[in-house]
């Protein structure tokens, strides 16, 4: 153990002849919160299996060493983490949240995609888990499940231009070009008025749509303003 860690150990049990193991362990919890976010996740690290050792029933102890341990690469330990927690409490909307992630990295899209419905159970009036939850039916190549994610998401007020790209990107999988191209069309004006890096690729992704449509002129059109933007394909 670093010598720092150790110092910090000593401080806590010292603390210890006070508060209730339950307030020592959250006090534990908020501080190894702000280590987190300095950067600091040995020591915050620490101060989580400390808060564990007091509170072993402490859903917000296992839920911040989750995140340490995302921090850190060990993904692993992060979900069984996230898991506890979950266990622990069953509405911790940020745990679900960050296992899909780590689900998502690992290819799971089943497990993810679990993860991101009990987001929207929990909160449904959010649009950004309906973004989330479509970006990993995409994944998955269920385009139409992806599609309507993205649209409740509009429906809720979400006007993101990542979001219409992708939409675009389904309906022209499914063959659905017209909507496809008002979507990447959606993303160019959208570029316009706050300039976006996504704009020169969805000139390109506009111009697969009019192609497939034989709208040659139109998609030549979008090919040559893509490459003028700086935009070359996979």
């Amino acid at each position: 153990m670093k010598l720092k860690n150790m110092w910090i150990l000593v401080f806590l049990f010292v603390l210890g002849c006070g508060p209730s193991e339950e307030r020592q362990a959250i006090k534990a919890c908020n501080q190894g919160e702000a280590y987190t976010e300095k950067g600091d996740f040995d020591t915050a690290l620490t101060l989580f299996n400390y808060a564990i050792r007091l509170n072993p029933e402490s859903a917000m102890a296992y839920y911040g060493r989750g995140h340490v341990y995302t921090h850190k690469g060990d993904n692993d330990k992060a979900i069984a983490d996230y898991s506890e927690c979950i266990q622990l409490d069953p509405n911790a909307e940020k745990a679900y949240h960050d296992r899909a992630d780590l689900y998502t990295v690992k290819g799971d899209l089943g497990k993810a995609i679990s993860d991101h419905s009990e987001c929207i159970r929990l909160d449904p009036k959010k649009p950004y888990a309906y973004c989330l939850r479509g970006n990993t039916y995409k994944k998955k190549g269920e385009f139409d499940k992806a599609i309507a994610d993205y649209s409740e998401a509009f429906r809720l007020g979400w006007k993101d231009a990542q979001t219409y790209n992708n939409r675009g990107i389904c309906f022209y999988k499914k063959g659905e070009l017209d909507k496809a191209i008002a979507d990447h069309s959606k993303v160019i004006r959208l570029a316009q008025k706050r300039p976006r890096s996504l704009e020169p690729k969805n000139y390109y992704n506009r111009g697969l749509a009019y192609e497939k449509k034989g709208e040659q002129s139109k998609a030549d059109a979008d090919f040559k303003k893509a490459k003028e933007l700086g935009y070359t394909p996979d």
